[in-house]
């Protein structure tokens, strides 16, 4: 496989009134193109954090993030580092974030019409292929209201893939759905990784979603093993 995302020597701080707290503690990974990896662990050790600063969302202390061809989006001016990870990198979290006023289908071009809003028609046709491939189309025009929880959850995913972006950073995404639901989610990501080699990065507490992935990394004490 080849190589997408490298870390090296990540740590990460948090300064507070009673001193520093050191969440990330040094950490070394590699992710191929391609692959489905999960990061386990107990609450509060950090991997949403490193999810957080993997996905630019916040910088480190200390250490490098690289993403191919040798690009470490730290180093870009804000409006670079805005460009980039739009274009590289989708977003799940644990809950939706769904604007509630708009439907189904204007929720997934969000990015779309925030980078490249003059292609209107371009932009609605791609949102509609992806909810028709996730199992939505008829519900498109449906607001998050009147969507059960595995169907917002949908709906979020659409719009992490609308840009075809080279890996989704997934933050418990069956977190807040039912045991059905949240198998039925999972699997459409790993068909999504089969039929168009997205790389997706889940942070899960489940166990057995987690052994399904192509490889498992717990994070113990700030570090990933």
């Amino acid at each position: 496989m080849k190589e997408l995302i490298s870390v090296e020597g990540l740590e990460k701080s948090f300064y507070m009134p009673a001193g520093e707290l050191k969440v990330l503690k040094g950490i070394d990974a590699v992710f191929n193109e391609g692959e489905v990896v999960s990061i386990v662990g107990a609450s509060g050790v950090g991997k949403s954090t490193f999810l957080h600063v993997l996905g630019t969302l916040d910088k480190p202390t200390s250490g490098k993030v690289i993403y191919e061809p040798e690009i470490n989006p730290f180093d870009l001016s804000n409006g670079e580092l805005a460009i980039f990870r739009n274009k590289v990198i989708g977003f799940i979290f644990q809950f939706h974030y769904l604007l509630p006023e708009f439907t189904a289908i204007e929720n997934v071009m969000m990015p779309g019409m925030i980078s490249m809003g003059s292609r209107y028609k371009e932009i609605y046709e791609k949102a509609e292929k992806l909810l028709d491939e996730l199992g939505l189309y008829a519900r498109k025009n449906h607001k998050p209201g009147e969507l059960s929880g595995g169907e917002q959850q949908r709906v979020a995913v659409a719009r992490a893939l609308l840009l075809a972006p080279k890996v989704v950073l997934a933050d418990e995404p069956t977190g807040n759905l039912d045991t059905k639901a949240g198998e039925e989610l999972f699997r459409l990501l790993m068909d999504i990784n089969q039929k168009h080699g997205i790389t997706f990065i889940i942070v899960t507490h489940n166990e057995s979603l987690s052994k399904r992935c192509h490889r498992t990394l717990e994070m113990v004490d700030g570090k990933l093993h």
